[in-house]
């Protein structure tokens, strides 16, 4: 029963985040990087729609995995590009930038576990937990190029969706 009010925890612990560790002054410039986070999001969502690699369940907050999606994308991915990208080491040793992808990715995989253990999430069609792991790593590398270098961040994303599409030989010939 406390499971199912998981997601909403997760929304409020990344708008907490987001208040005390933002940096609020400078929004804006972390803007089209959020709206590039929700985008890709939308992307794989749209081209996964019908085979699925991952479903949301159920929860006393989202009745479906789409709905899941909406909140994921217009509450958690912003917050989490805003906290992230105002304390990225821009100007460090790539050695120290490497480590605060690797803590952000490790953070999320473990949260993406607890999801998986309490059953509020599911894989499917050949995805599993270290490919998730992959993913979390790939999205905070994307995050941090778009910010500095956005055409390349979206080659990547293309990039990595073709792969997606390939590899898990996603029917996009059946889409509408």
């Amino acid at each position: 029963m406390i499971a199912s009010y998981l997601p909403v925890v997760m929304a409020l612990l990344c708008l907490i985040a987001a208040w005390f560790f933002g940096d609020w002054r400078n929004w804006k410039i972390y803007y089209p990087t959020m709206l590039f986070a929700i985008c890709v999001d939308f992307l794989v969502s749209l081209l996964s729609y019908n085979y699925s690699l991952w479903v949301f369940h159920k929860t006393a907050v989202t009745p479906n995995h789409t709905i899941a999606d909406f909140m994921i994308a217009f509450t958690n991915l912003p917050c989490i590009v805003l906290v992230y990208l105002s304390r990225y080491p821009f100007k460090s040793h790539p050695l120290k930038q490497a480590i605060y992808i690797a803590i952000w990715s490790a953070i999320f995989t473990c949260i993406e576990g607890v999801f998986l253990l309490v059953e509020l999430l599911s894989y499917h069609n050949d995805w599993n937990f270290w490919w998730s792991s992959a993913v979390w790593v790939f999205m905070f590398i994307g995050l941090s190029l778009h910010f500095a270098r956005p055409l390349w961040a979206w080659l990547l994303c293309f990039v990595g969706v073709a792969f997606l599409i390939l590899y898990f030989h996603i029917p996009i010939s059946k889409m509408k």
